[in-house]
Parts: C-alpha cells; sequence; structure tokens
C-alpha cells in the first residue's frame, strides 16, 4: 500500500521544532486546500482500509489542525479499536485535547492494551542538557559516541563521560545537524546539515560533510541543490563510501557521486512521503528508506523502488532511525507513538516483512527517542532529545526542565 500525507509529514517535522508543554494547548485552526485535499484522500482510503490504524491516526491529526474535536475523538476511538498500539497521547497536533476526559480515556486504554517493555541499559551519557541533538553515532573502533545538535556543532563522549566538541557550534558553516553516521572502514563521519522550515541560516551550508575521526578535520563538504530544506538522515555503502542522505520535506533521497562534490538525487521528490530513516542491506544492494507509512526498499543500482509487502498487524510507518541488522530492520518509532523500538523480520528476497517484534516501549526515560547506532549485535539509541522543548529563534528553556541525554543499549539477539 502507497498513500501520500504531505501536510501531516509537513506539521511533524515542524513539530520537533516547537515548544511544547504536557497538558492542553489552545487550537489554533489550520485550513487550506491542501489539508482538504488530503482529508478527502485519506477518506477514500479508508472505504479500502477501514481498519488500518496509519490512515485512521494521520487522517485525526488532519482534523485536528482544523480543531474538529468531535471527528478527531471519533477517529482515535477507532484507532484504539484497531490493532497496532499506535498512542497519540504526546503528538504535537492533540495537544489541545489533553484534558479532555474522552483523549484520556482512550489513550489510558492503548496502554493497558500494550504493557511497558523495558530491556534496554543505559550505555552513555551526554552531559550537556541543552544539546537537542536528532542524531547520534557510534564508533566501535574508538568507542565513542557521537551526537550533533540544532546548536550547529557535533560533539562527543566515551565511557569517561567527558563532554568534547568535535565540531564547534558554527564551524565549518555547518547548520542545524540532523543525522550522523559512522564509517568504520575509513574512520570517518558523515553529517547531515539542513535547514528546517523556513529558519534561514546566514552563512550556513547544506548538505552532507565529511570528517575524519583521527584527526577531527573535515575532509570534504557534499552541497545540496540550492536551499534545500529537509535533509535528515544518512547511510553509508562501506564498500565504496557512497553516503545517501533522505529528505524529508520533499519525499526524495541524495546521493554522493564520485568526482562530484555536489549531492545529485538518487529518487525523486514524491518517492516516499517524509522520507526518513536510512540503511543498507549487507549484501550492499538494498536501500531501506523509511516514510509516512512504510519502509521502501530501492535497488542501488536499477533505483527499482517498492514499498516492503507485509502482514495486516506489522506497523512499519513512522520509523526515525533505521538500522540493517542480519536479515532484519530495526527501527525507532516515534510521532504515531510516544516512542517504541521495533524489529522486522525479512524473508530472503528482502522483499517482505514477515513479522515484527516490540524490543523497547513506555520507558519512562523516553522523551521524544529519535536515532540510534549499531554495535555489533546491539542498538545504543537516544532516549530522550527533548526536541521538543527547542524552537529555532525561541529562548532555551529554563535549565530545570532539561536533562542530561541518556544513550542506551538493548541486546538484539541473532535470529
Amino acid at each position: 500500500m502507497r498513500f501520500t500525507s504531505t501536510f501531516s509529514s509537513y506539521l511533524f517535522i515542524l513539530s520537533l521544532f516547537l515548544s511544547g508543554q504536557s497538558g492542553a494547548t489552545e487550537c489554533k485552526p489550520t485550513s487550506s486546500a491542501e489539508v482538504d485535499a488530503e482529508i478527502r484522500h485519506l477518506e477514500q482510503l479508508t472505504k479500502a482500509h477501514n481498519n488500518d490504524p496509519v490512515v485512521l491516526y494521520n487522517l485525526a491529526a488532519d482534523y485536528a489542525t482544523k480543531c474538529d474535536t468531535a471527528t478527531t475523538l471519533k477517529l482515535l476511538r477507532q484507532v484504539a479499536d484497531a490493532k497496532g498500539g499506535l498512542d497519540p497521547a504526546e503528538y504535537r497536533s492533540f495537544a489541545y485535547l489533553r484534558d479532555t476526559p474522552e483523549f484520556k480515556a482512550i489513550a489510558a486504554e492503548i496502554r493497558r492494551k500494550n504493557p511497558s517493555l523495558i530491556q534496554s541499559k543505559p550505555a552513555f551519557v551526554i552531559k550537556e542538557p541543552n544539546l537537542f541533538p536528532e542524531g547520534m553515532a557510534y564508533a566501535h573502533f574508538n568507542d565513542r559516541v557521537y551526537a550533533g545538535s540544532v546548536q550547529r556543532k557535533i560533539v562527543w563522549t566515551d565511557k569517561t563521560g567527558e563532554l568534547h566538541d568535535l565540531v564547534k557550534a558554527g564551524e565549518d558553516n555547518l547548520a542545524y545537524v540532523g543525522g550522523l553516521h559512522v564509517d568504520e572502514a575509513r574512520k570517518q563521519l558523515w553529517a547531515v546539515s539542513s535547514r528546517f522550515g523556513d529558519a534561514e541560516l546566514p552563512g550556513a551550508v547544506y548538505g552532507l560533510f565529511k570528517y575524519d575521526l583521527t584527526t577531527g578535520k573535515r575532509i570534504a563538504t557534499f552541497a545540496a541543490p540550492s536551499n534545500l530544506g529537509g535533509l535528515n538522515d544518512v547511510a553509508v555503502v562501506p564498500s565504496t563510501g557512497q553516503a545517501c542522505s533522505t529528505n524529508s520535506l520533499e519525499g526524495s533521497v541524495y546521493c554522493t557521486e564520485a568526482g562530484s562534490q555536489d549531492l545529485k538525487m538518487f529518487l525523486p521528490a514524491g518517492t516516499v512521503s517524509f522520507a526518513n530513516g536510512i540503511t543498507v542491506s549487507d549484501d550492499e544492494k538494498v536501500l531501506f528508506v523509511a516514510g509516512d507509512f512504510g519502509i521502501y526498499r530501492a535497488d542501488l543500482k536499477t533505483k527499482a523502488v517498492a514499498e516492503l509487502q507485509k502482514p495486516a498487524d506489522v506497523i512499519d510507518a513512522s520509523i526515525d532511525g533505521l538500522y540493517f541488522y542480519k536479515q532484519s530492520l530495526v527501527g525507532i518509532q516515534n510521532a504515531i507513538h510516544p516512542g517504541r523500538v521495533v524489529r522486522f523480520y525479512l524473508d530472503p528476497t528482502l522483499t517482505r516483512i514477515t513479522r515484527s517484534e516490540i524490543l523497547e516501549t513506555y520507558n519512562p526515560a523516553f522523551e521524544n527517542p529519535t536515532t540510534g547506532s549499531l554495535d555489533s549485535d546491539s542498538l545504543l539509541f537516544m532516549a530522550n532529545t527533548q526536541l521538543h522543548k527547542w524552537a529555532p529563534g525561541k529562548p532555551m528553556p529554563p535549565a530545570s526542565e532539561l536533562h542530561n541525554v541518556q544513550i542506551l543499549r538493548i541486546a538484539l539477539a541473532p535470529d
């Protein structure tokens, strides 16, 4: 199944950069032809897939932007009755409903049906509460964790707990730092330098930055097309060193090419709605891209694209960080949930998800978990990025409302 949800995608990416409180807020209706067109599109889909929780959830999010309380709650009741455990409790669009008895009852019912599961252990701590990282990466060769920041810098730490700048704020013309990826074979770090929404960053360069981790120096910059916003995550093909980055606002993928210092379009705009997490299969034949409604596979040679097929009870939508591990995909799922880690097992052809397994959910430490990094047979991931507490151009929240960033480790038992 392939859906298009441009407006919901745009709202989600902006929600990461809007200050949010745990309680209800005033609803300010949004009305546009785009919203109305999407609602019509999703309502048509419900006729063919009347019990699909992801379609229902996105439709509820659209009606919430119009402040249509009755319809939003009706749809969220259907989400609660459907399988999948999608939880609207912390999604920004529903903030104005949080204090209503019916919304509270819906959220409570979903949590009763889907109990918490906590298997992770503490691994690292980034002692900078106002870092607000979106991406992190782990380097096995030096046992360091690297994290980007909306403050336009990259930091690293290790088991000592001391924090160091790899790239100081604004250095190298770095913009907001999105995804990070360590190329272990070359001891290099790739970083996404991006612009979100309408925020302009004078002097910033948007694209992919490559750093030498032995010297800490920038090796190269691969510029994105002029004023390209929405670059999100990055993956690297180990044998060639080619890097590919998702563009969430376009629904596209851009990759580096030998002999060029510019990013080249690999998958055109609209291919994967809200393209986000990205990873490469171990045989280096397939690029997996997570989107609003599911995960797609793209042949790295032919660029042929198809959505992964899956059983009806598998929810592979809204995956942020995405990682290939022993013929499975491990993803950090948010937006449609306060945050959970899910493993998707693939068939031998890597075209179908055969089943899924929730590895972690409703951890009290979670506060906008986004991305992580594989370390042998485990996943390291950020539990509390706190991104919803930051907004471009707005004052920093009080220190009392912020916490050190916790990096957790969860074991991935070989199947």
